[in-house]
C-alpha cells in the first residue's frame, strides 16, 4: 500500500510539472508545433478558436516572394499552411498582434470595423509571440471577425519585422509588401482607409 501511495505521489507530482512546463511566459517566442502537438491541440484550438477561416492557398497561386515558406496555422486549425501561398491575390492588409499587446487590443477591433466597410481590402492577422488559446479567446472576446494566424513567427521573420506591435505591411496584387508606418495604432477606421489607399495608390504609380 505504501509503495502504492508512492507511485500516485511521484504521478502527480510528473503531472505537476508538465503542466508548468507548458505555460511559458506569452513574451516568448512561438515554436514550430511538433506532430505530437498537432495531434494533441487540433480538438482544443478549433474549438478555442471561433473557427474564422483564413485565406487557403490556391492551386494557381504564385507565392508573395517575401513570404514564400513562411509557416503559420489558422487560429483554429492544426494544420500548417505556406502564408506566403495563401495571402497571394487580392491586396491584403497583414497586422501582427498578440494578446498580451496593449495597442493590439485597442486597434484589432478598428481594423475589423473597417474590414466590414465597402471597398476595404482584405485583413488578416498574424498572431505572434503568444499562446494560441490566449490570442483565440481574445478574438473571441472582442468579436474580431476577420481570420488570423498563428504560431506565426516565421511570417514575422520574413518581414524582418522590429520587436514591436502592432504592426501593418499591405501585401500588393504583384506580390508586394509594404509596411504602414503613417500610423503606429490605428484609431479609427478612417486612419486605415487613408493608410492603405496611400500605399496602393504609390504601388500604382510605380
Amino acid at each position: 500500500m505504501r509503495a502504492r501511495s508512492l507511485a500516485v505521489l511521484i504521478a502527480a507530482a510528473a503531472a505537476i510539472a508538465v503542466v508548468l512546463v507548458s505555460h511559458d511566459p506569452v513574451s516568448s517566442p512561438a515554436r514550430r508545433l511538433s506532430a505530437a502537438d498537432v495531434a494533441a491541440g487540433a480538438q482544443s484550438a478549433g474549438t478555442q478558436a471561433g473557427a474564422v477561416p483564413c485565406p487557403l492557398p490556391a492551386l494557381d497561386a504564385t507565392p508573395v516572394p517575401t513570404l514564400a515558406d513562411a509557416m503559420a496555422r489558422c487560429l483554429g486549425s492544426a494544420q500548417p499552411v505556406d502564408v506566403g501561398t495563401a495571402v497571394a491575390g487580392p491586396p491584403t492588409v497583414l497586422n501582427l498582434w498578440a494578446s498580451w499587446c496593449a495597442p493590439c487590443r485597442e486597434e484589432m477591433p478598428v481594423l475589423d470595423a473597417y474590414a466590414s466597410t465597402p471597398g476595404a481590402v482584405r485583413v488578416v492577422g498574424v498572431n505572434v509571440r503568444d499562446r494560441p488559446a490566449s490570442a483565440a479567446a481574445l478574438m473571441r472576446d472582442l468579436r474580431i471577425g476577420y481570420p488570423s494566424f498563428t504560431d506565426a513567427d516565421e511570417v514575422a521573420g520574413a518581414l524582418a519585422a522590429p520587436p514591436l506591435l502592432p504592426l501593418s505591411y499591405l501585401v500588393g496584387t504583384d506580390g508586394s509588401v509594404r509596411r504602414l508606418q503613417d500610423v503606429l495604432v490605428f484609431r479609427d477606421v478612417a486612419q486605415v482607409r487613408e493608410s492603405v489607399a496611400s500605399a496602393l495608390g504609390e504601388r500604382q504609380e510605380r
